[in-house]
């Protein structure tokens, strides 16, 4: 049986009609990601009293867990303890009626927190001790010295690690049918459900992935370049 080219296009259609929800489920993380990994990096760099180990152990405990098993802890602790909850403080919502999409995005959330905050770091920790000495001589405060000084000499550093973390996002977002989230690779598959035409439509799905990544590098590259020559 030969490769079959108009059934691999008609599986790259259904890829692409479901490439919306790969992209909810990267660009909502990174995010979420931006906020809070940021936040934690902001913590363990200036050592924020107890904060500074809490946050540690978050970093190190979650980076240790795949993001399959972060997809099904989520989603059996959802399954398992939201009715509870739902029926104790007499909500009508329950388990079965939750978007597993929102599942998914909260375990691909951790994954982007954890490995934003340590772009973030790197990028804080690359800014000389200098710049922070120069901006206290002439009376700015730790805040004003972050936003005006550091942040802008950090960002452009993190911009390539930040671009591989969306790219991981993306990725990932495809492990998301395990939670009975369909996305653009689950999408292009299950056109291939009824002939057996599996490689068509993995390499439809691939092309899809494919130019989704070609043009965060590229996008990155661009913005990485015009924040260099504006600094």
């Amino acid at each position: 049986m030969g490769f079959d080219l108009s059934f691999m296009l008609v599986a790259l259609k259904a890829a692409l009609r479901y490439t919306p929800t790969t992209l909810l489920l990267a660009l909502v993380p990174l995010v979420i990601g931006l906020v809070f990994g940021t936040l934690i990096a902001l913590i363990r760099v200036f050592h924020v009293k107890w904060l500074h180990q809490l946050s540690k152990v978050f970093v190190v405990v979650v980076k240790g867990i795949p993001v399959v098993l972060l997809l099904l802890i989520t989603y059996f602790t959802v399954i398992q303890i939201w009715d509870v909850l739902a029926d104790k403080l007499g909500l009508s919502l329950h388990a079965k009626d939750i978007d597993m999409k929102w599942v998914a995005i909260v375990a691909l959330s951790f994954f982007a927190i954890v490995n934003i905050s340590e772009a973030v770091r790197g990028a804080l920790v690359s800014v000389g001790k200098g710049q922070y000495e120069a901006a206290y001589s002439i009376g700015l405060s730790k805040l004003q010295t972050l936003r005006r000084v550091v942040l802008p000499q950090a960002f452009p550093v993190a911009i390539p690690m930040l671009s591989s973390s969306l790219i991981g996002l993306i990725k990932g977002s495809s492990l998301a049918f395990m939670v009975s989230v369909t996305d653009l690779m689950n999408g292009a598959l299950i056109q291939a459900t009824a002939n057996y035409k599996f490689l068509e439509a993995y390499i439809a799905a691939a092309i899809v992935y494919w130019g989704l990544c070609i043009l965060i590098e590229k996008c990155s590259y661009m913005l990485e370049k015009r924040l260099k020559v504006s600094q």
